[in-house]
């Protein structure tokens, strides 16, 4: 397959960083691009804000002079204040003007956690469509590609034609593991089609997706057609499920998508130690309670369902 998915350089001007969403590697990625000027695409969630501002300095980038948002989803914008707090001049960040009023009131993010504080993050410039952000030597274009959630852009460098495009597509982790994108509160399904047309007319080489890695060649353009596919499957199984009122039943919803569509599910390499601690004593007591030991993998699996079913349900009134 061709893709990227170790950290480091992707092409001459820009580097994939790893922030370890969930103490997890290979799960939640941001950009650094550099020209004249440098520019963070997507600031990761607070709790993994401090690794990436520990790996920007490692490349001489901290404090970057622009942060681009994708989208206003907690783990693509949670980490810009922990960013801004730490930085010694002022970052211009940059979003949808679609995100503005999502960014300073993050509450709506609870559909996720309840149990988290989200941070409002505010003091962020408004974009439109083909606006154009000049970073001294290199162009970011911005589109349009709501489906995911309302403010949802692209942003495509015009220099080595990549496109940064955040979760518009759903989350490609692995080469046969490729989740949809419909998650909550503002999927909306006729506006992902939409937008995968629009971004079949720009002309680029290779995709960043925020989860995760670069995508190039062949791979580039057919992941588009790709995603539509893997949303139809996947919804599908959730209309079964409805059909069948089961449709908030988690683990029916995972052996339907287990059994119909075969997943194969990398295993994630996890980077914390108190989580791998607090995962192998949750297993010791599996084990002497003769149940099947807990699989990282298994466990985003079934966490991503679950807010697929909130999706899913809002879209359809449930």
């Amino acid at each position: 397959m061709t893709a990227i998915r170790e950290v480091g350089k992707i092409n001459e001007n820009t580097t994939l960083i790893d922030y370890g969403l969930f103490g997890v590697a290979g799960v939640g990625a941001v950009y650094l691009v550099e020209a004249g000027k440098t520019c963070l695409i997507d600031c990761g969630t607070r709790t993994e804000a401090p690794r990436i501002i520990k790996t920007l300095k490692e490349l001489n980038a901290f404090p970057p002079d622009y942060i681009v948002i994708t989208h206003s989803h907690w783990d693509h914008c949670q980490g810009i204040p922990v960013l801004r707090k730490q930085a010694t001049k002022n970052i211009t960040v940059m979003a949808s003007e679609k995100a503005i009023p999502l960014l300073e009131d993050q509450s709506w993010n609870n559909i996720f956690n309840p149990n988290k504080n989200y941070q409002n993050v505010k003091d962020v410039i408004p974009l439109k469509e083909w606006e154009n952000i000049d970073l001294d030597g290199l162009n970011l274009r911005i589109f349009d590609v709501p489906g995911h959630i309302k403010d949802h852009i692209a942003i495509l460098d015009e220099k080595n034609k990549n496109i940064f495009v955040g979760d518009a597509l759903g989350n490609k982790i692995g080469d046969q593991t490729f989740l949809p994108p419909f998650m909550p509160p503002y999927w909306n399904k006729d506006d992902f089609y939409a937008s995968l047309d629009k971004l079949k007319q720009i002309d680029y080489d290779s995709i960043c997706l925020a989860h995760f890695g670069y995508i190039y060649e062949d791979e580039a353009k057919k992941i588009l057609e790709e995603a539509r596919n893997v949303c139809d499957q996947w919804w599908q199984i959730f209309e079964t499920a409805e059909n069948d009122d089961k449709i908030d039943d988690v683990d029916y919803i995972v052996d339907l998508i287990m059994k119909e569509l075969s997943p194969v599910i990398p295993e994630f390499k996890m980077e914390k130690f108190m989580m791998k601690f607090l995962l192998g004593l949750m297993n010791i007591f599996r084990k002497l309670t003769f149940k099947e030991p807990l699989v990282v993998s298994n466990i985003l699996l079934k966490e991503n369902v679950e807010w697929l079913i909130k999706g899913y349900k809002i879209y359809k009134n449930l």
